[in-house]
């Protein structure tokens, strides 16, 4: 009975050993196709990138940004567990599918002014994003959209109103 044990685990840890690298093989796999699919894409418009973000939140683990329609406003707040850090600047879209909010951060322990870009692009109705300047290309939004997908954090909403300091 012993022997048995023995090799049932041999063989479950010789399994779990190989997973390993054969997963970690096959995650580079797909980063490797999602950026050639991601260079073949074209540059979404601006038009296209405002309405992707124009009146909505994004929502993250840690927070939120929320992009106003009209003013082109952009508010956000993020935590880490109880310091919080609020944000107000301004966000705006380029013709070669960038994404960009220019906002002060300010916390009990910095004041800082900072921008974000991400560089989005489109082949075959699925939308690419990274960020800039040396992020990694993943799948924003897959065609047909997936209930993981980034794009599906964009809330028609201001979700970020009810954090901010009154």
């Amino acid at each position: 009975m012993s022997l048995l044990r023995l090799s049932i685990s041999s063989a479950a840890i010789s399994l779990l050993l190989l997973g390993g690298p054969a997963h970690a093989a096959s995650r580079e796999h797909a980063d490797w196709m999602t950026e050639r699919s991601a260079i073949q894409a074209t540059s979404i418009s601006a038009s296209d990138v405002r309405s992707l973000y124009s009146g909505r939140s994004w929502i993250w683990k840690d927070g939120a940004g929320y992009f106003s329609a009209k003013q082109g406003t952009f508010i956000a707040w993020s935590h880490n567990g109880a310091e919080r850090t609020y944000a107000k600047g301004t966000w705006y879209a380029t013709f070669n599918g960038k994404l960009c909010m220019k906002a002060r951060w300010q916390s009990k322990k910095y004041d800082v002014e900072k921008t974000s870009c991400f560089l989005h692009r489109e082949k075959d109705g699925a939308v690419y994003q990274k960020r800039l300047p040396d992020g990694k290309w993943y799948v924003f939004r897959h065609n047909p959209l997936r209930h993981d997908d980034e794009a599906m954090k964009l809330r028609g909403s201001n979700d970020v109103i009810r954090h901010l300091p009154s």
